[in-house]
C-alpha cells in the first residue's frame, strides 16, 4: 500500500492522530508492502502514550508533492527506537491550496546539506521561497532552513529543498517548500501581502 517514494533514509513526518496536530520529524529504516519501519522520533514516545491512540498519520514529500497516509503503530521493531507502521489506507497526495507568488528580492541563508548558503529571493509566498544561490549539486528533497529578516524580525523557516536549477557558472536557483511555519507564519502572511498591494499599486501606476 506505500507508494515507489518512499524508501529507506527518506525524511518523513508523523503526525499522532486524536493530539495536538505536532509532527515529529524522523527517517525511515526499512519499507515492504506490509508496513514501514521508521527511527522512534526524540520525545514522541510519551507523546503516544499521552493520545491514547496507535494511530498515525505518516508523510513525505516526493517531487509531485507532500503524501500521507494513515497507519496503525504495530509495536517496536526490534527496539523500542524503532517504530513499525502499518498502513490503514492507501496513500494519498494532499492537494494543498496553491499561494500567490510574489517578485522579491531580499537578502537570505539557505542551510542545506551542512552548508550556509547566502543569497536571495526571486519570488515569495505562504508555502515557499524561490532563491538564487551559488551553484551547489543539492540533493531533492534535502531539509532546508531560510533565515531571512522580514520587518526588522529575524525568521527560520523551515522546509524542504523542491529542486535546484543551474543558471551559469556563478548562481542557480532552489524552490524551498516550507512545512508548519508556527508562530512565524502570521508575519510572513502580513508581509506578503504588502508586497501584493505594492504589486497592485505600482501596476495600476502603471497602467495609468
Amino acid at each position: 500500500m506505500l507508494v515507489p517514494q518512499i524508501a529507506p533514509n527518506a525524511v518523513v513526518a508523523v503526525r499522532l492522530v486524536h493530539r495536538d496536530g505536532r509532527e515529529f520529524t524522523t527517517r525511515v529504516e526499512s519499507v515492504t508492502p506490509q508496513a514501514v519501519v521508521v527511527a522512534a522520533p526524540p520525545g514522541a514516545n510519551a507523546a503516544l502514550i499521552a493520545s491514547g491512540s496507535r494511530e498515525i498519520d505518516l508523510s513525505w514529500l516526493s517531487p509531485r508533492g507532500r503524501y500521507e497516509q494513515r497507519c496503525e503503530l504495530q509495536h517496536s521493531a526490534g527496539t523500542a527506537r524503532q517504530w513499525r507502521l502499518r498502513p490503514l489506507r492507501p496513500a494519498v497526495l494532499v492537494q494543498r491550496r496553491r499561494h500567490i507568488r510574489v517578485r522579491a528580492a531580499v537578502p537570505v541563508v539557505l542551510h542545506v546539506a551542512g552548508e550556509a548558503l547566502p543569497g536571495s529571493t526571486v519570488d515569495v509566498s505562504e508555502g515557499g521561497f524561490r532563491v538564487r544561490i551559488p551553484p551547489r549539486d543539492l540533493p531533492e528533497l534535502e531539509p532546508a532552513t531560510v533565515h531571512v529578516t522580514i520587518g526588522g524580525r529575524p525568521l527560520e523557516l523551515r522546509g524542504y529543498l523542491l529542486r535546484g536549477t543551474f543558471r551559469g557558472p556563478q548562481d542557480a536557483e532552489a524552490v524551498v517548500a516550507f512545512e508548519d511555519l508556527g508562530s512565524q507564519g502570521e508575519t510572513l502572511r502580513h508581509w506578503i501581502l504588502q508586497l501584493q498591494l505594492r504589486s497592485r499599486a505600482a501596476h495600476l501606476t502603471s497602467r495609468g
